[in-house]
């Protein structure tokens, strides 16, 4: 996505800078750290009830997690920056509408092993 961009431009939907989704927030509320772009959330029952009442680029979301799909998957999905991604998702997840489920961590410092690094680079290209 290049600067100048904005969610739906190149679809004929609502020209939106990006930036706006969030209104600016880099974090959801009750987000105590970065989401890992590897995270994979799906959908609650809550979602599957209430959904239709949400804006659409959360009502986007709610739909693609129906089947597990990680954070950086939804924001190129949305095409928005993964950091607008992890705020949406966040919000979703505050709400009740979205679990997130973290990945495990091989190391000690936290990060994701290379298996699950490798298996997220699998599904970014086969999309």
């Amino acid at each position: 996505m290049t600067t100048g961009d904005s969610y739906g431009a190149r679809s004929g939907g609502r020209v939106v800078p990006a930036y706006a989704f969030t209104a600016g927030r880099t974090r959801s509320a009750g987000q105590s750290q970065d989401m890992p772009i590897e995270a994979l959330v799906t959908a609650t029952e809550l979602a599957g009830r209430h959904s239709s009442s949400l804006d659409m680029e959360y009502r986007s979301i709610v739909e693609l997690g129906c089947q597990p799909v990680s954070v950086v998957e939804i924001g190129a999905a949305l095409r928005v920056p993964v950091g607008v991604a992890r705020v949406l998702v966040s919000d979703l997840a505050n709400a009740g509408y979205l679990k997130v489920h973290l990945p495990q961590s091989d190391d000690t410092d936290g990060r994701p092993g290379s298996e699950i690094l490798g298996r997220l680079l699998d599904g970014l290209r086969a999309r």
